[in-house]
């Protein structure tokens, strides 16, 4: 498939996905708070489908308002990291070989050489836990990928012959970058950029699982199979039906970007 026109299918995808993260909490048949002790640890039923937690809680309920939260939360930070990668990519490639790339290049290195749960766990155990510190910690480490990209991306568009045209004819360097290079650019990051979708997705529910994304009563998928392994013999679904969702949701994205570059 054309660049552009995976461009355009990836961005509608995005959209597509926020959209149902959206909307989907309301598809809810309980309130996904609401404690009744009385019907705690029941079995998967027609009154509750996926059977209810510790506290009597709607697990069907309870998931679909966490999955909510994680697609919202993975998208975003998704989005914002690529735009921050963009950016820093586009000023390191740019300056290729002074030392504002060799400083780019060390903090990447730095970055992919430690793995990206424990940074950002490192990070929240001084920040504090939180859906918003969780997203903010997202951007600013899963930028690094996309950056690397439109950093090569620029080294190899900076040479062709309108850049070195527009460089003749006397325009800033600021503006050379912007408005002729950057364009060219941000189409591979983009592309690039979608297929850490899952990994930010897993991310999101791996701090939700350690107890540092977003915090009790909210459910996140990752802190209800954390509660749920504590339960795994005696009412199986509490881990179950979170770790499935999980998991169907990596599988479907892994699968539309697999199809969409066949094509």
């Amino acid at each position: 498939m054309h660049k552009g026109r995976l461009t355009i299918k990836i961005g509608i995808f995005l959209s597509v996905l926020l959209l149902i993260s959206i909307f989907i909490p309301y598809l809810s048949p309980q309130n996904p708070l609401e404690i009744n002790l009385d019907t705690k640890l029941m079995s998967p039923s027609l009154q509750h489908l996926w059977g209810t937690d510790e506290l009597g809680r709607d697990i069907l309920s309870r998931v679909l308002n966490g999955f909510s939260t994680t697609i919202r939360v993975s998208v975003l930070a998704l989005l914002a990291s690529l735009v921050i990668g963009i950016c820093l990519g586009g000023i390191a490639g740019y300056l290729y070989g002074t030392w504002v790339d060799w400083v780019f290049n060390w903090i990447v290195s730095l970055i992919f050489s430690l793995p990206f749960l424990l940074i950002m766990a490192s990070i929240m155990s001084i920040t504090g836990p939180g859906i918003v510190n969780a997203y903010i910690i997202l951007s600013l480490i899963m930028w690094v990928g996309p950056a690397r990209i439109t950093r090569a991306e620029v080294i190899k568009t900076k040479s062709l012959g309108y850049v070195v045209t527009a460089r003749a004819y006397g325009y800033p360097g600021w503006r050379i970058l912007l408005l002729t290079i950057m364009p060219a650019t941000v189409e591979s990051a983009s592309i690039f950029s979608i297929s850490y979708l899952p990994e930010i997705i897993g991310l999101e529910a791996g701090l939700s699982f350690l107890g540092l994304g977003i915090q009790p009563p909210y459910p996140g998928l990752g802190k209800m199979i954390f509660d749920g392994l504590n339960y795994i013999y005696s009412a199986w679904w509490m881990a179950f039906f979170p770790a499935m969702t999980l998991f169907l949701m990596v599988m479907l994205i892994n699968l539309f970007m697999a199809s969409s570059k066949r094509k």
